[in-house]
């Protein structure tokens, strides 16, 4: 089931449309209100409708609402006969054309980029430094290329070492998944990767995007503070502290223009 609060209505209604106002809609939402879905998935085959209209009520927000949501929720990839399942705990939002560390930003759109531009849900893989593999899920709306990197994640089932997907490298690894991947529907039929609801955390904490040089200082990271497969990096603060700086973002899209 889903919590729903009047502060949840009111988001839905006001949806941020540009990176400041987005940043300022998580500031003053705070984490207390961001809407969570509850449900705990039996098992790990394919969601049925009802989930799936669930998970994509997620993906289809702004991707800075979307990235704490993702929290708790259960990513399984098909191999074969074979079913590998993990949760969720860190993620990074991306914000597409107005984002500086975006790789759609200015509404830049190549043959390798052309996933972020598809429906929510829509998987988005890039190989990065020449040997990391890194996961991304579209958010939004199609043709609005937000997206949201899966960072980190706990292992759910056999066969998967405690910490294996820790990082956006060793989780593609563990999974399998590479640029091959890009593309795919995460809700399609008979899809090798998938989402299933999950436990929510019981608090979500946000900071600065991990090996970022553009837009670097804005609390665009979220995750699970509880949890031990969360990359070890910058101290974490809360999402619901003080409103982030957007100055510096602007500076940076000046300085590219």
């Amino acid at each position: 089931m889903v919590r729903m609060a009047e502060t949840e209505k009111r988001s839905r209604s006001a949806r941020p449309r540009t990176l400041s106002k987005a940043l300022d809609w998580l500031t003053t939402l705070g984490a207390d209100h961001i809407p969570i879905y509850s449900a705990v998935s039996p098992d790990y085959r394919p969601p049925g409708p009802a989930e799936i209209r669930r998970l994509l009520g997620i993906l289809s927000r702004p991707a800075i609402e979307a990235a704490p949501l993702l929290l708790g929720q259960v990513l399984v990839r098909r191999l074969g006969r074979r079913l590998l399942a993990v949760r969720l705990v860190e993620t990074e939002a991306y914000l597409g054309v107005e984002d500086p560390a975006a790789h759609a930003y200015r509404g830049r759109r190549t043959r390798r980029t052309a996933p972020l531009f598809g429906p929510p849900g829509t998987v988005y893989v890039y190989f990065v430094y020449g040997m990391h593999h890194c996961l991304n899920v579209t958010a939004d709306q199609e043709g609005v290329p937000g997206c949201v990197l899966i960072r980190a994640a706990e292992p759910l089932t056999p066969g998967l070492e405690p910490l294996s997907a820790r990082g956006p490298g060793r989780l593609c690894r563990s999974l399998g998944l590479d640029t091959r991947m890009s593309g795919a529907y995460l809700f399609a039929p008979g899809s090798g990767l998938y989402l299933r609801e999950g436990r929510p955390p019981s608090r979500v904490a946000s900071s600065p995007r991990v090996g970022i040089r553009h837009a670097a200082a804005e609390p665009l990271r979220f995750f699970d503070p509880e949890s031990p497969a969360v990359s070890a990096v910058r101290p974490p603060r809360a999402a619901s502290s003080r409103p982030p700086r957007t100055r510096s973002l602007r500076r940076s899209s000046r300085a590219r223009r």
